[in-house]
């Protein structure tokens, strides 16, 4: 695909670009035709899985006030980024017109200030990442009072317009879950009675970072007490223990998750039976993942197979993986009532159907799926069977 005239105009190679231009350019068009199908003028995105999606920057530092603006017509975007990422967004963002946000500068002042050099300040109806981690009630109001038209929230439709990868992005998330696949194998091989959980945690971390995985979004789990999202206290691992662990691979902040739940000693007849359970489902409901299927049914496939254990399921079981940032990797599509998505070729789903704080236990396998026209692929290679140590 070649480059736009208009998009060259606004553009400049980056040495550490996830992506080629050519794709860039193609996610802003799609971005482009869905602001003019709903009648959005201009877009001041400030949360960074949107961002970095369109523009290719990458930041750490997410607390951090930064935008990209986005105009309907085929002129060139702005980001507005914070003095502290400079570097980091010269060699991931091809946007060349940047503008410096200092931290103790009126950061929503200086947006307005931006808008009115380029002519925008009169859009009519503007769209803002109302839904984000990422934007203070304060500066969407500030952004309100300031601004002469309507503010439109756009957080989930800039999330569906992500849900479809690219093969490049489906390259991603493999490397990323082979790195999952390589810490929580880490993690298994650690565990035996005497340990700490934190030896537990420290052989995964070790081994994400060595083999190139990123920081997370959300905190590897590693709990020997039962609960659901537990991470390392100290406990010392005794026979009867059961170890659950959610371990994510990073890669370019495309996100893998894997979990498994390990038993320290013989299992007893209640574990064995949570297993049988939750392998049940997950097998049942990654085959039912074809494209075509409502999210729907899957969840009430899983709920069928959950059937008289409801007390100790959370009500989701599983969500699209995509670029994220914390506090969560959480995409728009998520296994649970009430979500109106349809599985698509390209998606990458999170299968995970545990079951929580029976009888002290925590039973969890969870996978990440590919969703392709012949099928769903696992994209983890741990096995899943119990895994006793």
């Amino acid at each position: 695909m070649a480059v736009s005239p208009e998009l060259e105009r606004g553009a400049r190679p980056a040495p550490r670009m996830a992506v080629s231009l050519e794709e860039y350019q193609g996610r802003v068009g799609k971005t482009r035709e869905w602001m003019k199908e709903n009648q959005i003028d201009l877009l001041i995105l400030t949360q960074p899985e949107h961002y970095n999606w369109l523009s290719g920057y990458e930041p750490t530092s997410v607390f951090y006030y930064q935008a990209l603006i986005v105009p309907v017509e085929d002129e060139p975007l702005t980001l507005l980024c914070n003095k502290a990422e400079l570097l980091l967004c010269e060699e991931t963002c091809w946007v060349e017109d940047v503008r410096t946000l200092w931290t103790h500068e009126d950061q929503v002042a200086k947006t307005l200030e931006v808008l009115r050099e380029r002519g925008l300040d009169g859009a009519s109806r503007v769209g803002v990442n109302l839904m984000s981690y990422h934007l203070k009630a304060s500066y969407a109001f500030e952004l309100e009072s300031g601004l002469s038209g309507e503010l439109v929230d756009v957080s989930v439709a800039i999330d569906d317009l992500r849900l479809v990868k690219s093969p490049a992005e489906i390259e991603y998330l493999r490397r990323a879950a082979h790195v999952a696949d390589l810490g929580v194998t880490a993690g298994i091989n650690a565990i035996h009675e005497g340990v700490t959980d934190r030896d537990v945690m420290a052989a995964i971390q070790h081994a994400v970072s060595l083999n190139g995985g990123e920081f997370p979004a959300y905190p590897t789990l590693v709990d020997a007490r039962g609960t659901l999202h537990g991470t390392p206290v100290g406990k010392i691992l005794r026979k009867g223990d059961t170890v659950y662990m959610e371990v994510s691979g990073v890669v370019r902040r495309y996100h893998c998750n894997i979990s498994r739940t390990v038993v320290v000693g013989e299992p007893s007849k209640k574990i064995r039976e949570l297993y049988a359970i939750v392998k049940d489902a997950l097998d049942r409901a990654t085959a039912a993942m074809v494209p075509g299927t409502p999210v729907s049914e899957i969840v009430d496939l899983v709920a069928e197979c959950h059937k008289g254990h409801e007390q100790n399921t959370w009500g989701r079981f599983g969500f699209s993986m995509e670029i994220a940032y914390p506090p969560i990797w959480i995409g728009a599509l998520s296994l649970m009532k009430n979500d109106p998505h349809v599985i698509e070729a390209g998606q990458v789903i999170t299968m995970e159907p545990g079951l929580a704080y029976a009888d002290g236990a925590t039973m969890m396998i969870g996978n990440n799926v590919l969703i392709t026209d012949h099928g769903p692929e696992v994209l983890n290679n741990v096995p899943s069977e119990l895994i006793v140590k």
